[in-house]
């Protein structure tokens, strides 16, 4: 009997020692495809893959998936799955499942960091120390966190972490989210308001949805007029959630007074982008997930869902299975 393949497409890691190990111990064939590869490992391991795991950059697309005759699963190695087609994978009868619940704390304390980073006017007080000057009054607009709105826009695993976190600063915590029951919301003492609401008063704005259609470009000119002047932005969900030419407008204007961002609509980007060389705007490169021991759980709980695929025909996470018969 032949071994179940496990494909994987890779155009990040350096290596798969760990999947390539554990797999091959299961009794699995294990090939990994770089993206300079895929077209003609495509043709050679497609139709007979059955399991496919593949980092978020990748696109696994109608094409490809039309050609996956053999697969069980689709494994997305972290929480993205915007680059799936969805509807094709359902169409074929393939569960789709990403990784949910490897950086929890990873991704909730990078967004405290950008937080408190934004609050307290850090870079622009060293700016001031680097320029020779040792002035406490060279910034102004600094407040105590006890008297700042913080506003979460999604109010899942992540967002949930960051509310109890920040709790102890004494901040007020509204949040946006449609699909989590109010009394959710009063379990973690956060306040449910509409997205407008959420606009109109929120000091710092801290973004925790998928990409959508529903939320790409959500933060844009129109909704970004609702926020109060010199308001700060925080991103550590995906870049194509805020519109960033609107974004760089704001910040010129004064409208949004700074914005701390780990993921951008494209990565890597244009370093010449307007938006990466503005003093206002921190980035970091999508790093919010990460730590050792974030990578080695990711690691581990892919390689688990590649088993149950296998095993059962399905996988416990699918974020289609409601959908496939």
């Amino acid at each position: 009997m032949n071994k179940p393949l496990i494909w994987i497409l890779n155009d990040v890691w350096k290596e798969h020692d760990y999947e390539i190990e554990r797999l091959n111990n299961e009794g699995y064939e294990v090939v990994v495809t770089r993206l300079e590869n895929f077209d003609a490992d495509s043709k050679k391991y497609s139709a007979s893959a059955s399991v496919v795991m593949f980092q978020v950059g990748f696109i696994v697309d109608q094409a490809l998936i039309d050609t996956l005759d053999n697969c069980k699963a689709i494994i997305a190695m972290g929480m993205g799955y915007q680059n799936v087609d969805m509807e094709a994978a359902t169409n074929k009868g393939i569960h789709v499942s990403n990784i949910p619940d490897y950086c929890i704390e990873e991704v909730s304390d990078h967004t405290i960091a950008m937080m408190l980073h934004g609050m307290r006017r850090l870079a622009d007080y060293s700016a001031v120390v680097k320029n020779g000057s040792w002035d406490s009054f060279a910034v102004s607009g600094v407040k105590p966190i006890n008297s700042l709105t913080v506003g979460l826009l999604g109010f899942g695993r992540i967002a949930k972490r960051v509310a109890e976190k920040l709790k102890p600063f004494g901040a007020e915590i509204i949040a946006h989210d449609a699909f989590i029951p109010r009394e959710i919301f009063e379990e973690y003492e956060v306040e449910a308001v509409s997205f407008n609401e959420l606009m109109q008063r929120s000091d710092h704005l801290s973004l925790h949805v998928p990409l959508t259609e529903d939320t790409k470009h959500i933060i844009n000119t129109d909704s970004l007029k609702l926020m109060q002047d010199g308001a700060y932005i925080i991103n550590t969900c995906r870049g194509g959630i805020i519109k960033e030419d609107d974004l760089v407008r704001a910040v010129e204007s004064g409208k949004v007074g700074g914005a701390a961002l780990d993921v951008l609509e494209q990565e890597p980007p244009d370093f010449s982008d307007v938006l990466l060389n503005k003093d206002q705007v921190l980035i970091t490169p999508h790093s919010a997930y990460y730590s050792d021991e974030a990578l080695k759980n990711l690691r581990i709980k892919a390689c688990d869902k590649v088993v149950e695929a296998i095993e059962t025909g399905a996988v416990g996470t699918s974020l289609n299975k409601d959908r496939l018969k």
